[in-house]
């Protein structure tokens, strides 16, 4: 039952995708994004349909991580469904980009590294660190800012060990490693090399239209000050284990905000890479509020995504 409501609803906040066109195209992508593009491309319908189905099964993975590390006082669908409703709150974000898919790989590395708590046999999951890291630098490479991530939480939730961090670091190298043999394999090592160098540039934005970028930036900027001023609530009356958890969550917010200074060809679409802290992060103010206000807030901010996916057809001269 939760799978079918977690799908209408991704059917309701992006549904928008199949009647106005989405004037979008990947930047900054990594060979692993490139070789999904040339499989499936990056705009219509098919795309549309697998950036939906990637989206549900972020959403359930988050669920599980919310419920199986009792980062919320109750069991709920919140946080599955304010990722959800982050990734289509702009219209910069209804398409099949580099972020979305390396977003998966954010909630991978939060998983391993929460699991790593209390366990005396952490090794598959500090190296799984690393290697899932390396994945999501191939998809998108301000995901190579994850295995920092990942020294944050086993920061905070183990004692250090030069031993795990050189675990992590090589499981980073293996699919970097061998990805670029098999590139030299297949004849195309250089172009490899030069892909993975020209990833990352100075403050490299691509131009857009001044309205929407400050839309844009105003409305994610809102959001983060929300969950920024809320971090006393979330602490309290919660156990040492889940404040450590959800100071992991927040390094992972500031963390992925660093990639905007480094990351070449960085686009609108880019602000998706803080979707999961914010959502995760969100979904536990909705938990502590009253069920009426809630409700109210939660319809305003469905109401500001719907209203902006549609508004080229409502408003086509804005």
């Amino acid at each position: 039952m939760a799978s079918v409501l977690l799908a209408f609803y991704i059917l309701l906040v992006r549904g928008s995708v199949f009647f106005v066109p989405v004037d979008m195209a990947p930047h900054g992508a990594g060979p692993f994004s490139i070789w999904v593009y040339d499989w499936i491309g990056h705009s219509g319908q098919l795309p549309s349909i697998v950036a939906m189905v990637l989206l549900l099964l972020q959403g359930f993975y988050l669920n599980y991580l919310v419920m199986e590390h009792r980062l919320a006082s109750e069991v709920s669908l919140f946080p599955g469904v304010f990722y959800v409703l982050i990734c289509s709150l702009l219209p910069s974000f209804h398409y099949l980009s580099p972020v979305l898919m390396g977003n998966t790989f954010f909630l991978i590395v939060m998983g391993e590294v929460f699991a790593t708590y209390k366990n005396n046999r952490a090794a598959d999951r500090i190296f799984n660190i690393g290697f899932w890291s390396g994945v999501g630098f191939l998809f998108y490479p301000s995901f190579l800012l994850l295995l920092l991530f990942g020294f944050s939480g086993l920061n905070i939730l183990r004692a250090f060990k030069v031993r795990e961090r050189l675990m992590a670091i090589t499981g980073l190298f293996v699919p970097v490693f061998l990805t670029g043999a098999w590139a030299f394999w297949n004849g195309w090592y250089p172009a490899y090399l030069q892909m993975l160098s020209n990833s990352f540039e100075w403050l490299s934005y691509v131009a857009a239209a001044p309205a929407r970028v400050y839309r844009d930036l105003g409305i994610m900027s809102a959001l983060v000050l929300v969950v920024l001023f809320s971090h006393r609530s979330y602490m309290l009356k919660q156990n040492i284990e889940v404040q450590r958890k959800i100071s992991i969550v927040y390094w992972g917010l500031i963390i992925t905000t660093l990639s905007l200074v480094f990351q070449a060809d960085i686009q609108l679409d880019h602000l998706l890479i803080t979707a999961a802290p914010i959502g995760l992060l969100l979904s536990l103010n909705f938990v502590r509020m009253p069920g009426r206000m809630a409700e109210v807030l939660h319809l305003l901010l469905l109401v500001i995504a719907l209203a902006l996916q549609f508004q080229p057809m409502i408003f086509p001269d804005l």
